[in-house]
């Protein structure tokens, strides 16, 4: 009996991590869920990044996403995005410093959420669908492939 406790206790661990490190390891399952995430990105966003830490002071610019290359389009794009259903991470690297951005994406039209520097600067970021990238290939409207 005193040994049963533990081998289930162990049984249970390995299951559950195993589950977890699937997830995590499945490189083809990670690939298709973030090509689905970027291609609900895919486009160019009005961004407005206002600051709590330096006197509330709002900047504007157009950001393209998921990438300059990949848009087909000039403008700057983050060096690392990650996507979680909805929820996105973004890492921009610029000279002497980066910013993270946690966000939500709305409807497909909008991203809202905040952003954290590594001077420690702070604040609100809202973004706002210009234009979506034109669809091409598998999977697209008009593609080959329709979805499951």
């Amino acid at each position: 009996m005193k040994i049963r406790i533990p081998i289930m206790a162990m049984v249970s661990l390995w299951l559950s991590l195993t589950t977890a490190q699937a997830l995590e390891l499945d490189a083809a399952a990670e690939a298709k869920r973030l090509e689905a995430g970027l291609t609900r990105l895919c486009g160019v966003w009005d961004w407005t990044v206002h600051s709590h830490s330096r006197n509330h002071r709002e900047a504007k610019s157009k950001i393209v996403l998921p990438s300059s290359q990949a848009a087909g389009m000039e403008g700057p794009s983050p060096t690392e995005i990650r996507i979680y259903g909805d929820a996105v991470y973004f890492r921009w690297d610029f000279p002497g410093g980066y910013q993270e951005d946690s966000m939500l994406l709305i409807e497909g039209r909008r991203l809202e959420g905040t952003f954290r520097t590594s001077a420690g600067t702070f604040g609100a970021i809202n973004g706002k669908r210009v234009s979506a990238c034109q669809a091409t290939g598998p999977g697209a409207p008009g593609g080959t492939e329709s979805k499951p």
